[in-house]
């Protein structure tokens, strides 16, 4: 009853395949969920959970006092941590939001990249996942 589709892009737009990445790179992951409006409701109390590599570092766009991507839906609130990003929001019936984020590649070795979870908080039967992986930050001179 839920739709989470999530793919990781260079700055210009192209897909990234995320388990092997040069050292460096800053690139954007991009998690798009929809309503499909089987049930004929708005979904609220929305929670996204995403945990990163500990090779990865985001950017805090909070930091910088700017919207980071203008093409981002607004989350009602976003909670970010040192590792983690906790984004809070409403979906309504057959709409989609859209929520993006930039990363950098920055430290390299192997790192687990957990599993990517959005679900309804107070109705355990509105969710959707998609599995973790393994992912490798490499020498620049290895690609």
């Amino acid at each position: 009853d839920l739709e989470l589709d999530i793919q990781y892009k260079t700055m210009a737009g192209k897909k990234l395949d995320p388990s092997n990445i040069a050292q460096g790179t800053d690139f954007v992951v991009e998690v798009r969920i929809k309503n499909p409006g089987d049930r004929g409701i708005n979904y609220e109390e929305m929670a996204l959970s995403q945990i990163f590599p500990s090779g990865w570092e985001f950017n805090n766009s909070r930091m910088d006092q700017i919207q980071a991507f203008a093409n981002s839906a607004r989350a009602e609130y976003q909670d970010i941590r040192d590792d983690r990003v906790y984004t809070y929001f409403d979906l309504k019936a057959k709409k989609e939001q859209v929520y993006r984020l930039q990363l950098n590649a920055a430290y390299q070795g192997r790192f687990y990249l957990p599993t990517v979870y959005c679900e309804a908080m107070y109705d355990q039967t509105i969710s959707a996942q998609q599995p973790g992986m393994w992912v490798n930050v490499v020498s620049p001179n290895t690609l």
